[in-house]
């Protein structure tokens, strides 16, 4: 293969051999996958992780790479991209690696790498508990050293993809010079051909200490619009237009895939991390939508039991795929001794377990005292309101209206999906909650709404209901 030997091809060999057969346990692992560049004649390295691999062999890689080394006592590699691009030099693409054991059984892998084609997009200085990443074919940067908002310092050892919406949402995740970055793909048509657009999810990245246990993780947005631009105003208030984590608003369309997508993410009060929704737009089954890992294996969210130990932010921290239940004799808060005020703290300020991006926070208890269910949906007929799943508000001030979907909860005793109100005089096919900041008593506040199926006057909005702190209700950022 043209110019493999251009740069010095050091393959190190381990000192101490293992005699075993051809199913010998063997490990060769390249954990971010990738070595992504910045411009031409660059030179970039990554690790790789082996067990019982004594020599590697490069079987391919893209036109006018080169590989300089392949040190196998640190346990890294190192390649130079083309420095011009006059040929057939390639800007992208796979260098496959075999890894051979002392029997001569072997393991194979695939490193992709490229010149960007895209500025790098950094995060590192505005810490955030979630970051919005719209652009594809990108490389994002953040500070994994960083908490919430204040930026308090974090002994992070590593960071691993902890789950994403669907198996390829983000790729390429590294930590290298205190610095972690993943790399968005574009998404395909129904063909399969790239169109200049993410793949839309969401996904958790989390940071681990040097006892491998969790000390903090981050959520990714991923969406093909911008938040913010959508953003609506709300008794002099911005708002967005949006769930926090939702890929659309469905505005009133009865197309399940829309209403689906408008639902976003669910957060206990005072939580951070937040939980899928349902698999299907209308709860069928209560199943909960499909996570997968950095393999591309589905995982599975936890719904553990609340006791002293569970019950505590500490425990909330280290475990963002747990659902922590209602302690019956805390009002059914997750905590399990006394309840914070000042998880999500109103008047304008953040803390450092607010789930909005940088520029966001949690809205305060009154925001949503302005609005009302719109006149023109109060009419409608209960079998037109109910495939719309959700009602138009309206603000009382100025008569605009804005959609709010009915994307019902996880419900405090046992973190089950939960949007229908079991009430045989009054059946409610669908009910809609966003938590505020605020809090009354042993709870806290939440905008609520529902659809009443027998007569409409019953159609309920309350815009400061006193709900239990182990809910999971979606969220609306407003801006700071």
């Amino acid at each position: 293969m043209k110019n493999l030997l251009r740069g010095l091809v050091a393959v190190c060999m381990f000192l101490t051999f293992v005699s075993c057969d051809k199913s010998e346990t063997k490990e060769f692992v390249v954990p971010s996958g990738s070595i992504l560049l910045t411009m031409p004649g660059q030179t970039g390295t990554t690790t790789f992780n082996t067990h019982n691999i004594t020599s590697i062999r490069v079987s391919s890689y893209p036109e006018g790479w080169t590989i300089d080394a392949i040190d196998m006592y640190k346990g890294e590699i190192t390649v130079t991209a083309p420095s011009s691009f006059d040929d057939e030099e390639a800007t992208e693409g796979s260098i496959a690696l075999v890894g051979y054991t002392p029997t001569g059984a072997t393991q194979s892998v695939t490193i992709y790498v490229a010149i960007l084609q895209n500025a790098d997009i950094d995060f590192t200085s505005t810490p955030s508990n979630c970051f919005v990443v719209t652009k594809p074919e990108t490389r994002y940067l953040f500070d994994p050293f960083k908490r919430g908002t204040s930026g308090a310092r974090l002994e992070t050892q590593s960071v691993e993809l902890l789950w994403q919406t669907s198996s390829n949402l983000i790729k390429y995740l590294t930590f290298k010079d205190g610095i972690a970055s993943f790399y968005l793909e574009k998404d395909t048509d129904d063909d399969g051909n790239e169109i200049d657009a993410v793949i839309p999810g969401n996904a958790v990245i989390a940071a681990r200490n040097a006892a491998g246990d969790i000390i903090w993780s981050w959520h990714i947005w991923v969406t093909t619009s911008d938040p913010a631009a959508d953003a609506i105003t709300i008794a002099g208030t911005d708002v967005m237009n949006r769930n926090l984590g939702a890929e659309l608003n469905s505005n009133g369309d009865t197309d399940g895939e829309k209403i689906l997508e408008s639902y976003g993410l669910y957060y206990q009060w005072g939580r951070k991390d937040p939980f899928v929704g349902p698999a299907e737009y209308n709860f069928k089954g209560n199943s909960d939508a499909r996570v997968f890992n950095a393999l591309a294996r589905r995982l599975y969210f936890e719904y553990e039991d609340n006791d002293a130990l569970t019950g505590t932010m500490d425990y909330a921290v280290a475990h963002p795929m747990s659902f922590i239940k209602g302690y019956k004799d805390n009002a059914y808060d997750w905590l399990h001794a006394q309840h914070d005020d000042t998880l999500w703290s109103a008047g304008g300020s953040k803390t450092d377990n607010d789930p909005c991006p940088d520029g966001w926070r949690m809205p305060d208890a009154g925001l949503f005292t302005a609005l009302t269910i719109s006149a023109a949906d109060d009419q409608l007929d209960w079998t037109e309101a109910k495939a719309m799943y959700g009602w138009h508000l309206e603000e009382i001030a100025t008569g605009k209206t804005y959609f709010f979907s009915a994307a019902g909860r996880r419900n405090y005793l046992n973190g089950v999906l939960d949007n229908v109100n079991a009430n045989e005089e009054r059946p409610l096919p669908w009910t809609g909650y966003y938590w505020t900041c605020g809090t009354v008593g042993d709870n806290s506040q939440a905008m609520f709404f529902d659809l009443n199926t027998v007569t409409r006057t019953y159609n309920g909005y309350e815009p400061q209901r006193a709900l239990q702190r182990a809910n999971a209700t979606p969220v609306r950022c407003v801006k700071m």
